[in-house]
């Protein structure tokens, strides 16, 4: 289960206790199951038993837009995932709390709260890949085993200890059993988030994405105060641990730490995307304009000399540079950007004229609004 933090970690319990009634009857069942897991088919059945509860009692999301986001993501997770025996069902319960979990049989749910909680389709990749890994590895399994080995006289003095100070008692039970479990939990939680992150590197989103959600969730439980000893981390590793093994698992595998990706800033597009030969084309970086090339210089067309300074872009912005990282330069009569020790694009004699200024002055007001988008940048803005 993935969760949030700060306020919404006070209301997690909303969409969680409709499953925590169904698998409580489960997990306290001695024998249930006998010593191996049940078959897909009974899998599914169970999902199903477990989606028609929580479905009944809370409200899906059924806007177009949102529907199919989450089914585009989600099936692109589904595609490189080991368990080709189910099929996965995407669902959005409509609730402000962060939060994502998964249930027997292939069912995913995410609330809205997560949807607006993670920042691109890479950080809602992560949270998709974390819980197709709770399906595949059947972790719900793995605990219920676990639990059924526990003993009764331990069970009831972990939901003796945790109502007496709940003010909601049948909660107080489903956080006793974490409790008692937390330990276990930890290693399912762990494996879900790195298992995740290999799927995603199989896929077009960036593995990274599971680091930089981990380090929202660090930096919002930070600057909430909330206690990480209680509640949510009972049964989760720390945001600050996740934080540290995902980040030493992408090194160990080579795969550059690049953030602007899966945390959406230096974000550069073409106006118009597709844009024909002799059409002028406009360079934005997170929505700003910074140049409009409206003619062919070199005997390169506008379109494609944006391309190519597109590319050198986003080269530069992955160092995440500073403001004063960029320069405008004269050689020899030539009035070029640069961006640390990388030639990113000359200012032509034909783009002068395009904007009606002198090359200098174009070169110096490129400089200037390329150097504001990187001041704008979260990593520069936090400082």
């Amino acid at each position: 289960m993935m969760r949030g933090a700060d306020r919404w970690a006070r209301a997690r319990r909303v969409p969680a206790a409709a499953l925590c009634g169904v698998l409580l009857a489960l997990l306290w069942t001695p024998g249930a199951h006998g010593e191996s897991w049940p078959s897909t088919a009974d899998e599914v059945k169970l999902g199903a038993r477990i989606a028609k509860q929580i479905e009944s009692q809370y409200k899906l999301v059924t806007d177009a837009a949102q529907v199919a986001r989450l089914a585009h993501v989600g099936e692109a997770i589904a595609r490189v995932v080991e368990r080709r025996d189910l099929v996965y069902h995407f669902q959005i319960i409509d609730s402000n709390v962060v939060n994502a979990f998964s249930i027997p049989g292939g069912w995913v749910y995410v609330t809205e709260g997560m949807l607006k909680f993670v920042r691109t389709d890479h950080e809602l990749a992560a949270v998709l890949a974390h819980e197709l890994t709770h399906v595949n590895h059947r972790h719900y399994y793995v605990q219920e085993e676990r639990a059924r080995h526990m003993t009764p006289a331990v069970l009831l003095a972990a939901a003796l200890s945790v109502l007496a100070r709940s003010a909601v008692p049948l909660m107080g039970v489903q956080l006793a059993a974490q409790g008692v479990m937390s330990d276990y939990q930890r290693d399912l939680e762990q494996d879900a988030d790195l298992t995740g992150m290999m799927y995603l590197t199989k896929t077009p989103y960036s593995p990274v994405a599971m680091l930089t959600l981990m380090e929202h969730l660090a930096d919002v439980g930070r600057l909430s105060g909330q206690p990480q000893d209680m509640g949510i981390y009972q049964d989760h590793p720390k945001p600050e641990q996740r934080v540290i093994y995902i980040k030493a698992a992408l090194q160990r595998l080579g795969v550059p730490i690049v953030r602007r990706i899966p945390e959406g800033y230096l974000a550069i597009t073409l106006d118009p995307q597709n844009a024909a030969e002799g059409q002028p084309v406009t360079i934005r970086v997170d929505g700003e304009p910074v140049i409009t090339l409206g003619a062919s210089a070199y005997g390169v067309p506008a379109p494609a000399r944006a391309q190519a300074i597109a590319a050198n872009l986003d080269a530069f912005f992955d160092r995440d540079p500073a403001p004063f990282d960029v320069r405008a330069v004269n050689v020899a009569s030539r009035w070029s950007i640069i961006g640390g020790e990388r030639d990113l694009f000359d200012i032509t004699p034909q783009d002068a004229a395009f904007a009606r200024t002198t090359p200098e002055a174009l070169a110096q007001d490129v400089r200037f609004r390329l150097s504001r988008v990187i001041a704008a940048a979260p990593y520069n803005r936090k400082y």
